[in-house]
C-alpha cells in the first residue's frame, strides 16, 4: 500500500468491526509482510523488510521521485543563474560576495521566500548568534547547573567585563548555558577535496545580570592550541570563532534531526503496520503523517551519506562520522517520551516545571508549543471519540499490542511501557503518543532541516559548511576569507541545501495546516475528528499569519532577535518528514 491508498471500510476499532475474520486475517497477513530489517545509517531504527516492507519503501521513494524531479529542475535553473553571476563578478573576491553574489536576486526558482530577515546583513552581531540558540537550532543548548563541573575556565577578568560578575556567580544563579560539541573531535573527517579544516567547539552562553539579555560568553575549539575566545578579542578573530562554531552546530542539527524525527518516527509506526489493521483509525492517521516516510533513509544511503557522495563532498566530518553520531544519540536522544516537548526543554533547564522560561524571548518554544497544543487537542478529540472510556481502549488488543510491539519488537527507546492485560495504555498515554509524533515528523524536523536552513541557519559566509583554512595557532588573524568555501563548493552546498525545499507544497495542500485537509483520510474518519480538523487548521492559520506579520520594532529586533524568525509556519512546512 503506497502513502495515499487507504482502505474503503470506515475506521473501526476491532472489538467493533463486524468483518472480525477477514480483519485478524488482514493484520496476520501485515506482520508477516513487515519485517524489521537492518538499519540505515547507523545502527537506529530498523528499517522496512519483507515482501510487503520492501513494496512500501518501494512506493514510499516513487513518491519522493515526483518531488525530486521538480525541485532538481528548479535547482539545476538557479545554479545556472548564479554561476554567469560569479563568473560576471570576476569569482568571489570578499566576504561581502558571499552574501551579495550568492544570495541577492539568486535562487528564485528553489528558494522563492528568499533569506529571512537581517540574518545576511546583521550576522556580526552577538546577539544574532546567541540568539539563534534560543530559535534555529535549540536542541544543544542547556542550562549549566550549580552543582556541575565546568569543561574550561574564561581567561581571568573577562566574564567580569562583559557581565558584572564571575563565572561562578553566572553559574551559581541559573545564568550560565552550554553548547558542547567535544565529541565531533572523535568523528571521522571527510579525505575527499577540496582540504576542510574544523574545530570541535564548547561555547558559553549567559543571561545578562542586569539587561537580561541572552549573550555568547566565550568559544573554546578543543582542537590545536586549543583556542579560547570571547567577545573582548578583536572583530575578526570572534566572528571567526563563531562562525568555527556554527560548523559544529549545523552538523549537530541535521545528524540530530535524522535520530529524534525520522528515526523515532519511522520505528513506531513499522509496528504499527505489523499490529494495526489498515481501517484503524490510529493507522489512518500514522499513514497520513507518515507521507513518503521510509524514502529518506534510503536517499541518505544513495545520495548523501554514501562514500565520496554529497556529505563527504561538503562538510567536514565523512559519513562514517554521521553513523558514529547516529549509533551514539540513539539510544539517549532517540528516547520517546525523552523527546516530549516540555519534558526535554525542562531536562535541559530551558524552562521550568510551570512551562516558562528564563528567557526574555524563545522563540522555537513560542511557535512550537502553540503547534504541540494544536496537535495535543486534535488528538485529544480523536482519542475520546474513538475511545469514549478507558475500558473501551483497554478492549482494543491490536492497539495495545502495537504498544508492546513498538519497545519489544521495533525496540524503540522509552515508548510507554504498557499494552499488556494487566496494565493496558491509557487514552492520556494514546494522546501524547500520537501527539508526539506528529510533532516529530513536522515541528521538529522542519526546526532542523528541510525549507529552513537554505534562508537562515545555513547562510553564507557566517554558517559555513566546513572550514577551508586550518584552525588558528595564534590570535590576530587578519583575513577570513581563506576560511570560506571556494565559489563551486559554494553553490553546491546552497544548491544541496535548496534540495530539500519544497516551496511547491503550499499550492498543493501538504502544509502543516492542511496536516488533516484531505477529503479521502476524514471521510474516513468520524464527525468529531473532522470538526477537530476544522479547529486545528484554523489554528495553524492564525500563528501563520502571525509569523508573516513579523517585522523588526524601533530597536531593530524581532521577537527579540535582529533577525526574523519564520521557521515554523504552519502554511509553509510539511506535515510530514518530507526529506
Amino acid at each position: 500500500m503506497s502513502s495515499f491508498d487507504l482502505p474503503k471500510l470506515p475506521a473501526s476499532i476491532p472489538q467493533n468491526d463486524r468483518l472480525s475474520k477477514v480483519r485478524a486475517a488482514t493484520v496476520l497477513a501485515r506482520n508477516l509482510g513487515h519485517k524489521y530489517g537492518p538499519s540505515l545509517i547507523g545502527q537506529a531504527s530498523f528499517y522496512p523488510n519483507g515482501t510487503m516492507g520492501i513494496l512500501r519503501v518501494q512506493g514510499d521513494m516513487a513518491l519522493w521521485s515526483k518531488d525530486r524531479e521538480e525541485i532538481d529542475k528548479r535547482v539545476g535553473a538557479d545554479v545556472v543563474a548564479i554561476q554567469g553571476a560569479i563568473m560576471k563578478n570576476g569569482g568571489l573576491k570578499s566576504m561581502e560576495d558571499y552574501g551579495r553574489v550568492l544570495y541577492e536576486g539568486q535562487w528564485k526558482n528553489s528558494n522563492p521566500l528568499g533569506t529571512t530577515g537581517g540574518i545576511m546583513t546583521n550576522y556580526t552581531q552577538d546577539l544574532l548568534f546567541s540568539m539563534e540558540r534560543l530559535s534555529l537550532n535549540p536542541y544543544p543548548l542547556r542550562r549549566v547547573k550549580s552543582a556541575d563541573k565546568l569543561p574550561f575556565q574564561v581567561p581571568s577578568g573577562i566574564t567580569e567585563k562583559l557581565t558584572g560578575v564571575s563565572l561562578k556567580d553566572l553559574q551559581s544563579s541559573g545564568n550560565l548555558f552550554i553548547v558542547d560539541h567535544i565529541e565531533q573531535k572523535r568523528y571521522e573527517k571527510t579525505t575527499v577535496a577540496p582540504q576542510r579544516y574544523g574545530a570541535a567547539c564548547t561555547a558559553y552562553f549567559y543571561i545578562h545580570p542586569k539587561t537580561k539579555d541572552f549573550l555568547p560568553l566565550a568559544i573554546k575549539t578543543n582542537v590545536g592550541a586549543d583556542l579560547i575566545y570571547t567577545p573582548m578579542d578583536s572583530p575578526k578573530d570572534w566572528l571567526l570563532a563563531k562562525m568555527m562554531f556554527n560548523v559544529n552546530d549545523f552538523f549537530h542539527a541535521q545528524m540530530l534531526h535524522l535520530t529524534i524525527s525520522h528515526d523515532v518516527s519511522e520505528g513506531v509506526h513499522l509496528a504499527a503496520l505489523k499490529k494495526l489493521a489498515p481501517n484503524h483509525p490510529v493507522m489512518l492517521i500514522l499513514e497520513r503523517l507518515m507521507i513518503q516516510g521510509y524514502s529518506s533513509r534510503t536517499v541518505g544511503e544513495q545520495l548523501c551519506f554514501n562514500p565520496g557522495g554529497h556529505w563527504d563532498q561538503l562538510f567536514l566530518v565523512n559519513n562514517v562520522g554521521c553513523r558514529q553520531f547516529v549509533t551514539e544519540k540513539w539510544p539517549v536522544e532517540g528516547g520517546y517520551q525523552f523527546g516530549y516537548l516540555e519534558t526535554d526543554l525542562r531536562n535541559r533547564g530551558l524552562i521550568d516545571n510551570k512551562g516558562q522560561s528564563p528567557f526574555k524571548s524563545f522563540p522555537f518554544f513560542k511557535d512550537a508549543s502553540i503547534i504541540r497544543k494544536a496537535q495535543f487537542d486534535f488528538f485529544s478529540e480523536f482519542v475520546n471519540s474513538y475511545y469514549p472510556s478507558e475500558d473501551v481502549i483497554a478492549g482494543d488488543y491490536e492497539l495495545q499490542s502495537w504498544f508492546v510491539e513498538v519497545t519489544n519488537g521495533a525496540k524503540v527507546f522509552d515508548f510507554p511501557q504498557c499494552g499488556t492485560s494487566g496494565r493496558p495504555c491509557s487514552r492520556a498515554v494514546l494522546t501524547e503518543v500520537l501527539t508526539h509524533f506528529g510533532f516529530i515528523v513536522s515541528a521538529v524536523h522542519h526546526a532542523l532541516n528541510g525549507g529552513d536552513p537554505i534562508g537562515s541557519k545555513a547562510t553564507l559566509p557566517f554558517h559555513l559548511n566546513a572550514m577551508f583554512a586550518p584552525v588558528p595557532t595564534t590570535k590576530n588573524v587578519t583575513d577570513l576569507l581563506p576560511f570560506l568555501p571556494p565559489a563551486a563548493n559554494a553553490v553546491h552546498y546552497i544548491g544541496f541545501l535548496a534540495t530539500f525545499n519544497r516551496p511547491f507544497y503550499p499550492s498543493s495542500n501538504r502544509t502543516l495546516k492542511d496536516a488533516f485537509n484531505d477529503s479521502s483520510l476524514m471521510s474516513n474518519l468520524n464527525k468529531q475528528t473532522n470538526t477537530a480538523a476544522t479547529k486545528f487548521m484554523a489554528s495553524m492559520e492564525k500563528l501563520s499569519s502571525e509569523i508573516k506579520s513579523r517585522k523588526f520594532d524601533s530597536n531593530g529586533l524581532s521577537l527579540g532577535m535582529p533577525f526574523i524568525y519564520r521557521t515554523l509556519d504552519p502554511a509553509y512546512i510539511p506535515f510530514f518528514s518530507a526529506v
